[in-house]
């Protein structure tokens, strides 16, 4: 009888530590992983980067740990397909990031272009044509109380030209509240 009760409880363990239960090796989210946890709006990076779940019109869809040139970043999508990378870096790099974008987007070919209304204050490429559409990318930086940001955009005017001021001015306010 002992013999039964030492077996069922070994099944007993087994099974639990098949189903991760009272195991040392509890699975860790990626977002953990990465520095990231949960906020009352979205997510918080331990640098102090704050990703809401939404800004303006735009999803979070993903957040990235930091790498040799941002602290931690995020990913967004809006309307159509529009794709907004929000990152933080050290203070007073955002504008070496902004020259170091615009020398990269040349030296691979792309045409670089100059816009007006919301993206004129930007950085932008015409990255390819599809039909009568333009896809453009364009980069901005921001100087913050404590750190930089930059914001990378992906849109196709004229369609989604309407998109971008307003998109703009979500993730502008948004970056201030964080300063």
């Amino acid at each position: 009888m002992v013999h039964l009760a030492k077996l069922a409880l070994l099944s007993l363990i087994g099974a639990w530590t098949l189903a991760g239960i009272g195991t040392a090796n509890a699975q860790v989210s990626p977002e953990a992983e990465a520095g990231w946890q949960s906020d009352v709006e979205g997510l918080r990076h331990f640098t102090g980067l704050r990703c809401p779940d939404v800004i303006g019109a735009f999803y979070r869809i993903k957040v990235m740990e930091g790498d040799g040139s941002s602290l931690a970043g995020c990913i967004y999508t809006g309307r159509d397909g529009i794709t907004a990378v929000l990152r933080m870096h050290l203070q007073g790099s955002g504008r070496r990031e902004a020259v170091s974008f615009s020398r990269s987007y040349k030296a691979a070919g792309f045409e670089s272009i100059l816009l007006s209304g919301p993206a004129e204050t930007g950085i932008s490429f015409k990255t390819g044509t599809r039909d009568n559409a333009t896809q453009c990318e364009t980069f901005w930086h921001f100087a913050g109380a404590k750190s930089d940001f930059t914001l990378w955009m992906a849109y196709t005017l004229p369609t989604q030209e309407i998109d971008i001021g307003p998109a703009i001015a979500s993730f502008t306010e948004a970056l201030a509240r964080q300063n």
